[in-house]
């Protein structure tokens, strides 16, 4: 009989109890099935996870690392229940190891950016998933998901990455980014905020952290997402009349193509959205000319998510 004095402890500390992971990923990264580990909750309080409004639960890396645990135990041949008794066991003998301080988005955004062009996609996500245990969601969008993107994106422009890089890495954040949109989504609650790319505008990853924003804070919001045509804009306005539209330009071109656009929505019959934009276009020396009409929403996603906050009134009336 193997000896359980042998089996360590699942290496809890300095692991975050944020709650980023939906029970599909929840399955993807421990092997445990979702009817599982809803069993295991019932009956043995283990995981608990947090729970949004609409009763979806959300998962931490603690909980990752405890429920890999006990599915190594499990596989092993050990039952549930013996596997919970041999771990509130272990746990009660204090390990003598010093702290670990919590690395800075310096260093987490140097690896990221080291596994992103190697493309290393399990150890890119490592990166990312220790980034939200250890800070809120919103910093690690500013202050790691971003930054990397740009300094990828200047790498390419110089010449020292490749395009595949570039679309390897964007389309790595982008699909992270919408997994967590779709975990806040507040779709129903109330005439959506409507969100779009000017038409031929094809960098939209600051676009979509306005909309994960938003919707973190319990706005329903509609992302239409890169260069959407003005008719198509127009017809989806109609069709939803949103309180608010938000459009985005990087260019001078593009810039040019939302100031059509803010005219195309300034002309609508009552009840007409309010209107806001942003982008990098507005916010370099020798920024593009304002639109004609509506309300800049500043310089990142944070600051724009608080400005349509105050545009709305802060109500889902």
């Amino acid at each position: 009989m193997t000896d359980e004095r042998l089996y360590e402890p699942p290496a809890l500390a300095g692991l975050g109890d944020a709650p980023v992971y939906t029970i599909g990923a929840m399955t993807r990264l421990t092997g445990v099935e979702s009817v599982t580990l809803r069993a295991w909750e019932r009956r043995y309080g283990v995981p608990r996870p947090a729970r949004l409004p609409g009763g979806q639960r959300l998962y931490s890396e603690h909980d990752v690392a405890l429920i890999r645990w006990l599915h190594d135990r499990t596989a092993e041949g050990m039952t549930i229940s013996r596997a919970l008794r041999l771990l509130e066991a272990r746990r009660a003998e204090p390990p003598p190891q010093p702290p670990v301080a919590p690395r800075s988005f310096a260093q987490l955004a140097g690896e990221l950016l080291e596994r992103l062009l190697a493309f290393d996609t399990p150890g890119a996500e490592r990166v990312v998933g220790e980034a939200f245990a250890l800070y809120s969601v919103e910093d690690v969008c500013l202050q790691l998901l971003q930054p990397v993107l740009v300094e990828i994106g200047e790498r390419w422009h110089q010449g020292t990455a490749s395009v595949a890089s570039e679309h390897f890495a964007s389309n790595l954040i982008r699909r992270k980014l919408f997994s967590l949109l779709q975990v806040y989504d507040s779709a129903g609650r109330g005439r959506p905020v409507l969100l779009s790319c000017a038409a031929e505008e094809l960098h939209e990853i600051g676009l979509l952290l306005v909309a994960l924003f938003l919707s973190r804070r319990g706005w329903p919001v509609v992302y239409l997402g890169a260069a959407v045509p003005p008719d198509d804009l127009r017809e989806a306005v109609i069709r939803l009349q949103p309180r608010l539209v938000v459009l985005s330009a990087s260019s001078d071109a593009t810039a040019a193509a939302l100031a059509a656009a803010a005219t195309m929505l300034a002309a609508l019959p009552e009840p007409r959205p309010l209107f806001g934009y942003g982008g990098r276009a507005y916010e370099q020396n020798g920024a593009s000319p304002a639109p004609p009409a509506g309300t800049y929403l500043g310089p990142d996603a944070r600051a724009a998510a608080r400005q349509i906050d105050a545009l709305l009134g802060g109500t889902l009336a």
